[in-house]
């Protein structure tokens, strides 16, 4: 923190760039607005340019003549993408959506900090202070003996309270005050995590802009570009912030300790005794669901740079193919050349004898062995009945009626706590009710759309519940993942 140091981030920083702008009450409290106070991670980006011009409207109301905003919504939409306030991200449908960038995270952040809390707490930093020493030298010690020491102290001062709470049939519980400072507290850690996010997120964005530059370069070749790539990404895993957000990703997606942060939550908003302090919070009610969203975010990104990755070895792959066929034809060009009667000399000689078609056999285009599939029969099926009354006939119709409505619906409300998931675990959850129909309903949903896939090569046992039977038939289907539609692509030109 030297005077050069500080004097280059003032000079070069965006964040203090966007200080200096006459827009920057309008860009911090607009972006606040929509992003903050919405709790929207991403906008469209004509739902955000028509937010936004029904606010110049309100501040320019307010305003007068000379301090008013008189550029469109589009304009500045423009100016704060080139000044990396925004990222515009490309949509599916050619549209975009815009979200936050990290230095613009930074910028509200401080706004938000500067503006006065409701209480400033104390007491409850300084016990996050000793729980995180008394985790740290915890779980820091090799020694096995201390450890047991450590853990016959903590079960001795559980056997104390529970004791005395049998006894005396009182309960030590917090304070209003501690409630509301550890609250705060709480809220104000969850946000600073969301924007953080934004910052990892920002570094893949980096490792993509490098291998473009290095791509550019055309004296490095694949594997120069393939090195430098997989350097920074190595570099970014290797990283503290790197290796933090994998532990914290493995936590969040992991079932048990996912159950155990819903259960959490839940048990705070059950409490009734703490429903005045959290009814209105909107940052804790919405806490899972932005940690999924961001941290699909920042996976997005990797998947971006891998994908990105594979296009850049496609596209030298093609340039050395080209110039392997130009080499090829240049060759022939030579040989027809050489067998032309003008060059002739008196000494003829054969340049290249073929006799017959040329034959090319690869030992490793052979496929392995594989056994064929046994088909187990079970009992004897059943000779049908030669009679079928009119009833019996619109009841037959009315099965194969499947509404697959519900079907993607029932898929939908898995994908919420996971990425992905198997037909098995959709019909544990939702039996199938309709028969083989059913069954064949999920099927063509999953062939149907594109995040969803057939893996052919494995088998899953679909038990279907037939209702005028006792027993439970099973089938042996394809394995169906059904996975959670990802995040658009970034615009990265």
């Amino acid at each position: 923190m030297d005077y050069d140091t500080i004097a280059a981030l003032y000079k070069n920083a965006p964040t203090f760039a966007a200080l200096r702008k006459d827009w920057l009450p309008l860009a911090v409290s607009y972006l606040h607005y929509a992003f903050k106070r919405k709790h929207e991670v991403t906008l469209p980006q004509d739902v955000f340019r028509e937010g936004l011009d029904a606010y110049l409207e309100h501040v320019n109301a307010t305003l007068p003549d000379d301090r008013q905003h008189t550029q469109s919504a589009s304009y500045y939409i423009d100016r704060w993408s080139r000044d990396d306030d925004l990222i515009r991200v490309r949509s599916r449908d050619d549209g975009y959506v815009v979200q936050l960038s990290p230095h613009a995270e930074r910028l509200i952040g401080w706004f938000e900090e500067m503006q006065k809390r409701g209480i400033i707490g104390t007491e409850s930093r300084l016990r996050t202070i000793m729980s995180m020493l008394d985790d740290v030298i915890t779980h820091s010690t090799e020694d096995v003996a201390a450890r047991l020491a450590q853990l016959i102290e903590r079960r001795d001062q559980i056997d104390a309270e529970i004791e005395r709470i049998e006894q005396t049939g009182e309960v030590d519980g917090l304070s209003d005050v501690q409630i509301r400072e550890r609250l705060q507290h709480i809220n104000s850690t969850a946000s600073q995590l969301l924007r953080d996010f934004s910052a990892v997120e920002e570094r893949f964005r980096e490792m993509a802009r490098e291998i473009q530059q290095a791509q550019l370069n055309p004296e490095l070749r694949r594997g120069d570009i393939l090195g430098t790539a997989l350097d920074a990404d190595e570099r970014l895993e290797a990283s503290d912030e790197g290796q933090s957000f994998r532990a914290f990703y493995e936590v969040l997606t992991h079932p048990h300790q996912r159950e155990t942060f819903d259960n959490l939550l839940s048990a705070l908003f059950a409490m009734p005794r703490l429903l005045n302090f959290v009814e209105h919070n909107a940052t804790l009610q919405r806490l899972t669901s932005h940690l999924l969203e961001a941290g699909e975010r920042v996976n997005q990104s990797n998947q971006r740079l891998a994908e990105h990755l594979r296009r850049v070895v496609d596209t030298r792959n093609v340039a050395e193919s080209r110039r392997v066929q130009q080499l090829a034809l240049e060759i022939k060009h030579i040989a027809g050349r050489i067998e032309a009667p003008d060059m002739l000399t008196a000494t003829r000689r054969t340049f290249l004898t073929v006799e017959g078609d040329p034959i090319v056999d690869l030992p490793l285009e052979r496929p392995l062995f594989e056994p064929p599939e046994r088909v187990e029969a079970g009992e004897r099926p059943r000779p049908a009945s030669t009679h079928i009354d009119a009833d019996a006939l619109i009841a037959l119709y009315d099965t194969f009626f499947i509404d697959q409505s519900a079907l993607r619906e029932n898929i939908a409300r898995l994908l919420m706590s996971r990425s992905q998931v198997t037909l098995a675990e959709v019909v544990n959850s939702y039996p199938i009710r309709q028969g083989m129909a059913e069954v064949v309903a999920y099927v063509v949903i999953a062939a149907g759309t594109p995040q969803h896939r057939i893996e052919r090569s494995l088998t899953d046992t679909i038990p279907i519940a037939a209702p005028d039977e006792a027993e439970t038939r099973t089938v042996n289907v394809p394995r169906l993942i059904f996975s959670r539609q990802s995040q658009p692509e970034a615009d990265l030109v």
